[in-house]
C-alpha cells in the first residue's frame, strides 16, 4: 500500500484547507498534485490527518477501512443541534449522579445507528448538513458502527462562565460559514440566563472502526446518563498505524 502524507488538522481547520496549508509549506510536491483525505475530521475535530497524493488517491478506500483512535471530552449538561461546540444550543440541564464508568464501558461493541443531521453523508446526491441548514426533513440513514474500547480518562469540572467564554473563543477563529453568528448569541445566552454554575467534563480515550461519529458517541453517553452532552473536543491520534 502507497504510504500517505501524515499531517496534523488543526482545530477550526477543514481538511482541504490542511491540505492547502500543507501545499503552502511545501509538504506537497509538486505543489499542484493531486490530493485527497482518507477520513474527514469535522472543523473543531483536530488530530492525524491521511492525504493521498498522485496515484496513491486510488487508494483511498484502503486507508477509509482503518482504524482509529481519540481522545474526547464529553460535555455534560448542554446539548447542541451538531453534538458539538460548533452548534446552536438546544437544552441544558444539571449532571447530578450516575456511574460513569460503567456508562462509558457499556458504550463498546457494534452498533446500528443515524449519521448526524450536521455531516458530509449524502442522501440523493446533496449533504445531509443542507437538508439541515434549509430546515428541510429527510430521512436520515442508519450505518453500523464498531466501537472497540473506552478508556475513562479523567473526570473534572467546569465553572459556567470559564466554559462559556472559553467556547466563544474557540468558535469564533472558525473560518468559513458554518453559521458563527447564531452560535455565539445561543453560547453567550447560555452565560447569562443558566442556572447551571459548574459542567462535568469527561476525558475518554476511544479506539474504533471506520465511520464512528465521536460526537455521536458522546450524545449517547448522555443519554445514557439522563443529561444532555455534546463532544467538547476531538483530537485523533492515530489512523491504523499512522500517528504524529
Amino acid at each position: 500500500m502507497t504510504e500517505p502524507l501524515v499531517l496534523w488538522k488543526n482545530e477550526g481547520e477543514t481538511p482541504l484547507a490542511c491540505i492547502d496549508r500543507a501545499r503552502s509549506e511545501g509538504k506537497i510536491i509538486p505543489i499542484d498534485a493531486k490530493a485527497t483525505y482518507a477520513g474527514r475530521l469535522d472543523p473543531m475535530a483536530s488530530g492525524v490527518l491521511l492525504v493521498l497524493v498522485g496515484d496513491a488517491v486510488h487508494k483511498k478506500e484502503d486507508f477509509l477501512k482503518l482504524d482509529k483512535e481519540y481522545m474526547v471530552e464529553v460535555l455534560l449538561g448542554v446539548s447542541t443541534d451538531t453534538g458539538d461546540i460548533l452548534g446552536k444550543v438546544v437544552v441544558s440541564k444539571e449532571f447530578i449522579e450516575g456511574d460513569i464508568a460503567q456508562t462509558v464501558g457499556s458504550c463498546v461493541g457494534e452498533f446500528v445507528e443515524e449519521y448526524p443531521k450536521y455531516s458530509s453523508k449524502t442522501v440523493d446526491g446533496k449533504p445531509l448538513f443542507q437538508y439541515a441548514n434549509e430546515g428541510e426533513e429527510v430521512p436520515v440513514p442508519q450505518h453500523t458502527i464498531t466501537i472497540s474500547s473506552i478508556d475513562l480518562v479523567d473526570t473534572q469540572t467546569m465553572g459556567k462562565q470559564e466554559l462559556v467564554d472559553t467556547i466563544l473563543s474557540r468558535v469564533t477563529k472558525i473560518e468559513g460559514d458554518f453559521r458563527q453568528q447564531d452560535i455565539v448569541e445561543k453560547w453567550s445566552e447560555v452565560g447569562r440566563v443558566s442556572e447551571i454554575e459548574t459542567f462535568t467534563l469527561l476525558t475518554i480515550r476511544v479506539t474504533c472502526g471506520s465511520g464512528a461519529y465521536m460526537r455521536v458517541l458522546a450524545e449517547k453517553i448522555g443519554r445514557l446518563l439522563d443529561v444532555p452532552a455534546l463532544a467538547y473536543s476531538i483530537v485523533r491520534t492515530r489512523v491504523g498505524d499512522f500517528h504524529i
